[in-house]
């Protein structure tokens, strides 16, 4: 059998070592953005109305989705409307602006957004303006709008009502700040197409690089032997994340990394 000479050898061992360190990063990169998003005990955004409680009749449901999506397409003002049956013991003002942050409701930089959380275990209510918000949505007039529209529905348990007002009231406030009419129909949101090609591209880098290392790992015996240990790590890592918020909640379009400051307004009914 004919020996491979000692420098071949070494340009053997460079790649290899190369390769396996690229690899590496990519497989620690990966588990730690899904342990990452494990650790946030949140739901995934479905859209613009989440109904995780399925308190809000489809009568509701329907026109309060088309309002917030003629919201975002006519000022670029994300309104999200959550409805949970619990949020154990979390303080409802911390617990709605982590899932702001989490969710990244409205356009990293603008921050224009407004979450509406309902508790309905706690019975509790909040909401959540994003930093692009507050001057026309300050604390006083976000709480105005929960003592008259909101919470007096809210007591008699006619929550899609009471959520649907408070829809309606933040959506008027943003419109006339914006100086448009609202119609409450909705067409389709041309970002959203924009926001899944560019994720779509990211995920074919991702691979395209995955499949080079890959074969780079192929050519050399040591990365034959190893492969299949670091397949399993990429694996068991990708079980591990159950967080993950693609698909820009079923197409809104209203997640793009926008941040709460903590102001808005909460009240119990």
């Amino acid at each position: 059998m004919k020996k491979i000479p000692m420098t071949q050898q070494r340009k053997y061992d460079v790649k290899f070592k190369a390769s396996l360190s690229l690899l590496l990063t990519i497989l620690l990169l990966h588990l730690f953005i899904a342990s990452s998003d494990s650790s946030e005990k949140f739901p995934k955004p479905k859209g613009a109305i989440n109904d995780y409680a399925e308190v809000i009749t489809p009568q509701y449901e329907r026109p309060m989705d088309l309002l917030a999506r003629e919201v975002l397409q006519k000022t670029g003002t994300s309104v999200v409307v959550v409805t949970l049956k619990s949020i154990g013991d979390n303080d409802p003002a911390d617990y709605a602006n982590r899932l702001y942050e989490v969710w990244g409701i409205g356009k990293k930089g603008e921050d224009k957004g407004v979450l509406i959380l309902l508790a309905v275990e706690e019975r509790k209510v909040r909401i959540e303006t994003g930093y692009g918000v507050e001057g026309i949505l300050p604390d006083g007039l976000v709480g105005e709008i929960l003592d008259t529209y909101v919470v007096p529905y809210l007591k008699k348990g006619n929550y899609d009502k009471g959520l649907s007002n408070a829809l309606v009231a933040v959506s008027s406030v943003i419109a006339k700040d914006a100086g448009i009419s609202l119609t409450g129909s909705s067409t389709t949101n041309y970002q959203t197409k924009k926001k899944i090609k560019e994720k779509s591209r990211i995920n074919l880098f991702s691979v395209i690089l995955f499949f080079i290392v890959l074969t780079m790992l192929l050519g050399t015996r040591r990365g034959r032997t190893i492969l299949p240990f670091i397949l399993l790590m990429l694996l068991a890592g990708g079980r591990g994340g159950g967080s993950s918020f693609g698909g820009f909640g079923g197409g809104f379009g209203g997640f793009g990394g926008g941040l709460s400051g903590g102001g808005g307004a909460g009240r119990g009914f």
